[in-house]
């Protein structure tokens, strides 16, 4: 049995923040084994690990595999949680909206979690063509089955997979039940082991530019890289636009299907990724009919609590 690695505690602090809701960052899109409701962890380096405990008043532990931490450890902490984020225009943009506008008002603390560019285009490739549980049910199986662990005081804490790890086991993908998406995640595995791709470089490219490098890869269209760029880089002005939301957008605005996406983009400018990933929280990741009935009864943010949605995902799949 390989022995699991033992993280050594570097930095503690606290994070001081008025703006960002540390429950609801760490809450949305999450499972049981990295958010309990009270703490969490963030994997700021998947390959050599670097985890944060993080507490939702803002506690925060920083382990390594050396015990060596640095202030860049503590920046990357705040740029994963988007704690120094100004969301400021796209509230304003979002206050009066038939659709969105109720839940920038009660959730205007939330902000997405970041993750590694490999993580991002796995939870991409899982999204394609799949219900938000489908695809979520993936992830979740992909990270159990590859069974990745390192120790964070006393807590054993999974990790995604490295891309060697995908590379050198294929067969787990299928077992995790990706059906064809085992193949894109493959590809996209090897691209990483050939160091064909390198995050910190394409920071500082435009959103178009990385799409369409991202695009490159054999099995990622528009959808999967416009959400990954938005989970790795934080960058929210091309939406991923699927069929779920392109007809929410033509009732709600009522605009041709065709016109969707100019109209979304008209709206909401550089902003457009974000309301985008809101949209499915405010309506807890509905498939259509249940949406479009939910928008009909302006329900418009989230209230399920007996079913796995976006913002509870952490209390079902632990």
């Amino acid at each position: 049995m390989k022995l699991m690695n033992k993280l050594k505690p570097c930095i503690h602090g606290k994070i001081e923040t008025e703006e960002v809701d540390l429950y609801l960052t760490l809450a949305v899109y999450n499972f049981g084994f990295w958010f309990n409701g009270v703490k969490g962890f963030i994997i700021l380096d998947d390959i050599e690990p670097v985890v944060v405990e993080v507490s939702v008043s803002g506690e925060y532990t920083i382990y390594s595999l050396t015990g060596n931490c640095s202030k860049e450890h503590i920046t990357r902490l705040e740029w994963s949680l988007g704690i120094k984020e100004d969301l400021t225009m796209f509230h304003k943009l979002g206050i009066k909206d038939p659709l969105l506008g109720e839940f920038v008002s009660k959730y205007s603390g939330w902000r997405p979690r970041s993750s590694s560019l490999w993580w991002a285009l796995v939870i991409g490739v899982c999204q394609q063509n799949a219900s938000f549980i489908q695809g979520w049910r993936m992830l979740y199986n992909i990270i159990k089955l590859y069974n990745r662990r390192v120790l964070v005081g006393r807590t054993e804490v999974l990790l995604p997979p490295t891309p060697p790890d995908v590379v050198n086991n294929r067969a787990l993908l299928i077992n995790a039940g990706t059906g064809y998406r085992a193949n894109t995640i493959y590809n996209v595995a090897k691209i990483f082991v050939g160091k064909e791709l390198d995050q910190e470089a394409m920071v500082k490219l435009s959103p178009t530019v990385i799409e369409d490098k991202l695009k490159g890869i054999k099995g990622i269209g528009s959808y999967t890289a416009r959400l990954s760029i938005i989970l790795a880089f934080r960058k929210y002005d091309l939406p991923p636009i699927d069929r779920w939301l392109r007809k929410i957008i033509s009732i709600v605005y009522d605009v041709p299907l065709r016109d969707a996406e100019k109209i979304w983009r008209h709206k909401w400018d550089k902003w457009s990724g974000l309301a985008a990933l809101a949209t499915t929280i405010a309506l807890d990741a509905k498939p259509l009919s249940r949406a479009l009935e939910r928008i009909k009864n302006k329900q418009l943010v989230p209230i399920d609590k007996d079913k796995p949605t976006p913002l509870n995902l952490w209390k079902f799949y632990k």
